[in-house]
């Protein structure tokens, strides 16, 4: 029986650190983040240039929310940018190796989020539905100007912004589990 209960506490004690540690990767979402602007920024054309809505209500929105909201956020905006992006066979080609880099930071982005997010409960649906909602937007006007260079600085300013407010997301969530 003593040999049952002290097998429980260790499973109970690792869950608990593997959880913790999974959290405590947003330290370094700054510096892969960093890595994913600069992917983007080489990918060409001038993307300061052009003008895109993004929805700032939903980052402010974000910015004042439980930390399990803001990663799971976080993880969200991250999965619909990389369906965005994800359009090889519409791109230059000399830009696919770029891209091939981009996407996998965004992916390691995500999946070490994502393991953060297993401890916390479900979404709410509201912010989900309107960051969906912006992405579908950015990816049919990519489709109706028929995936132009034009288009493409475009959904890269796009996701330029995103990704810089991400950061100030992340920055705030780390903080306060630093706090905890």
């Amino acid at each position: 029986m003593k040999q049952t209960q002290m097998w429980t506490y260790i499973c109970v004690i690792f869950v608990t650190l593997s959880q913790c540690s999974a959290c405590r990767w947003l330290g370094r979402y700054r510096m892969v983040s960093a890595d994913s602007l600069t992917l983007l920024e080489k990918m060409g054309g001038h993307p300061g240039a052009v003008k895109v809505r993004v929805p700032g209500h939903l980052y402010n929105l974000i910015g004042d929310a439980k930390v399990e909201d803001q990663v799971r956020f976080l993880v969200l905006t991250l999965d619909q940018i990389i369906n965005l992006m994800d359009a090889k066979e519409h791109m230059n080609p000399e830009q696919w190796k770029l891209e091939e880099y981009f996407l996998k930071d965004l992916h390691r982005q995500s999946s070490e989020l994502k393991e953060c997010v297993a401890q916390y409960q479900k979404p709410s649906h509201m912010e989900s539905y309107e960051i969906i909602r912006h992405f579908r937007i950015l990816k049919k006007s990519l489709k109706k100007e028929k995936y132009s260079s034009h288009a493409w600085e475009q959904i890269r300013r796009a996701v330029t912004t995103h990704l810089q407010r991400m950061e100030i997301i992340a920055n705030n969530a780390n903080k306060s589990l630093a706090r905890v």
